[in-house]
């Protein structure tokens, strides 16, 4: 296929066992060895698509659309996630997917405000579905190119937060308002997005933000209502720097970003 034939099938790589990118170890291995691994991973989600794609939770499903593919626990104890994240992008891609020209062109009057066009790394994602970049913000502007498959990103700005329940209580909200479960908390300032707890990066949250524990994390309950984009291939989301972002994957997928000033 294309990505046997385009890309030295002995090229290195780096591969984080587990469906997040910070989840598990990384380990090397060959291009080629990870593609045979993706073999094994897509025939088993395709099977998977077949069997769920006309009934989910009892609805039709349109063909086309981008669905979340459940994988079975007998695939899951057959075969451990393995993401290739955050290599960078090949020499032999580079041609076969530009880079929009302001990424790369500094000093251009007409992207004057879309930063210095100084390009700082172009990153490849390569990974069967169900993958996941945990909650976390860049220091740089960054462009997220979809090249194969769908992604679901979710994008909070900064430093916001649900100005709703300043001053009231997270437990009272998780039970749906009832007064008689307050736990108070100070709001002002919360830092909802536990950066840096429990082992993780300063820039990457300690939330799993699709199962949160609030009892672990109460100030979760502070986050705004995040920005969700759904990436098919050939579209490209901006992500201004510093904006929180959560990305999952759908199925096969094949992504491709920059950071650039």
């Amino acid at each position: 296929d294309y990505w046997r034939v385009a890309v030295d099938k002995n090229i290195p790589v780096d591969v984080e066992i587990g469906k997040s990118y910070n989840a598990g170890k990384r380990v090397g291995m060959t291009f080629g060895e990870y593609l045979d691994y993706l073999e094994v991973c897509v025939g088993e989600e395709e099977l998977e698509y077949r069997r769920s794609r006309n009934m989910i939770d009892g609805k039709s499903v349109e063909s086309g659309q981008p669905i979340e593919i459940q994988q079975s626990s007998r695939y899951r104890k057959r075969h451990e996630l393995a993401y290739l994240a955050q290599n960078e992008l090949f020499p032999q891609l580079q041609n076969d997917i530009p880079l929009p020209y302001f990424c790369h062109h500094a000093n251009d009057p007409r992207f004057k405000d879309v930063g210095e066009g100084k390009l700082y790394h172009t990153m490849f994602w390569m990974g069967p579905g169900n993958t996941i970049s945990p909650l976390h913000y860049d220091p740089l502007d960054n462009l997220l190119v979809q090249v194969v498959g769908w992604k679901r990103v979710l994008l909070f700005p900064p430093n916001g937060h649900d100005n709703r329940f300043h001053g009231g209580d997270v437990k009272r909200h998780r039970n749906g308002g009832n007064e008689g479960d307050s736990e108070k908390s100070p709001f002002e300032g919360a830092l909802w997005q536990y950066a840096g707890v429990d082992g993780n990066q300063y820039n990457t949250s300690a939330v799993d933000i699709e199962q949160p524990d609030y009892e672990k994390y109460p100030d979760f309950a502070l986050a705004p209502t995040p920005y969700e984009c759904l990436l098919g291939p050939g579209d490209a989301v901006f992500i201004p720097k510093k904006w929180w972002h959560h990305v999952r994957s759908f199925e096969f997928s094949v992504s491709v970003n920059a950071w650039w000033r």
